[in-house]
């Protein structure tokens, strides 16, 4: 997969293209919907969508938080969808005063543009005032094929990167993975901590979370991770460790693998969260919080 940030990247390409256009955030079932039906013969299959998100420089601070924070990652999901092209435009104030058709336009001029894909509710260029409508009334004169796609519904839940922030922070990590069509992965590099859980037996790989990051409820989870070909099972605390006295508390993600004494120090890992097992709480002292991370390690073989 061939990645560009700029338009003019583009005249690289040999062959013509079929966009899908979108922020895919969390690139859930929704948006490999959208993504899967870029697709037209003789055309590689093309993903566009921006860093940062639109609203940071629109209307700072309200950015949603990110269910896939890390690019590396969300590039990694593209590949998995036979992505041939990803297109991650920085979102300037250059980029948001484009008007819907000098957007087209501009894409057009880039490439042999043979289709472009959309969810029903995507908006774009200049105050959002591009929409599906207009981008069906834009193809018939531009000589592509759009292609509008409904939103996807699982029970009654519309599946949408909103409502996915939602089941996170309820520890409805199994609706949540559902919704994705993958399970919920925390990305990050393993940092050296105070080894207290090394201390009681249960060795973590401590991973800091990224302010930008859409995090599960506060507690402990089953987690998995494939490292070097290998599938680690173990339980994660995601929190702020209450039962430790701590200058500055940290919310971070404290990992135990079942059965392994790899040295994970510096190493960048994917935590994929399967089930939720309790939530974070205070313990009275460190040897009843011993207790209960026996029990939690338990409670993974029944």
């Amino acid at each position: 997969m061939q990645i560009f940030h700029s338009f003019a990247e583009l005249s690289k390409l040999p062959c013509p293209v079929h966009w899908a256009m979108g922020f895919f955030d969390g690139v859930h079932l929704g948006h490999k919907r959208v993504i899967e039906s870029a697709r037209t013969p003789g055309a590689l299959r093309g993903v566009v969508t921006f860093m940062p998100h639109p609203l940071a420089l629109l209307r700072p601070g309200s950015e949603p938080q990110l269910i896939t924070p890390s690019p590396d990652f969300k590039a990694e999901l593209m590949r998995r969808l036979n992505v041939d092209v990803l297109l991650v435009l920085p979102f300037t104030a250059e980029l948001a005063a484009m008007s819907p058709q000098r957007f087209i336009d501009t894409l057009c001029a880039s490439c042999r543009v043979m289709g472009i894909s959309v969810g029903s509710n995507w908006h774009f260029g200049k105050g959002g005032s591009g929409n599906a409508s207009f981008l069906s009334t834009t193809a018939a004169t531009c000589g592509f094929r759009a292609c509008i796609n409904e939103m996807l519904r699982l029970g009654n839940d519309t599946i949408c990167s909103s409502r996915i922030r939602e089941l996170l922070a309820t520890g409805d990590i199994s609706t949540a993975n559902a919704m994705l069509g993958y399970n919920f992965t925390i990305c990050g590099t393993v940092e050296h901590g105070q080894k207290l859980a090394r201390q009681l037996g249960f060795p973590t790989a401590n991973i800091s979370l990224p302010h930008a990051a859409a995090l599960p409820k506060a507690g402990v989870y089953e987690v998995q991770c494939l490292y070097e070909g290998r599938l680690l099972r173990g339980i994660a605390n995601i929190g702020q460790r209450p039962t430790i006295i701590e200058n500055v508390k940290q919310t971070r993600l404290e990992a135990h693998f079942l059965n392994t004494c790899i040295d994970l120090y510096g190493k960048t890992l994917q935590v994929q969260l399967t089930r939720f097992i309790r939530p974070e709480q205070r313990f009275e002292n460190v040897m009843i919080l011993k207790k209960q991370i026996e029990q939690d390690v338990a409670s993974l073989m029944s």
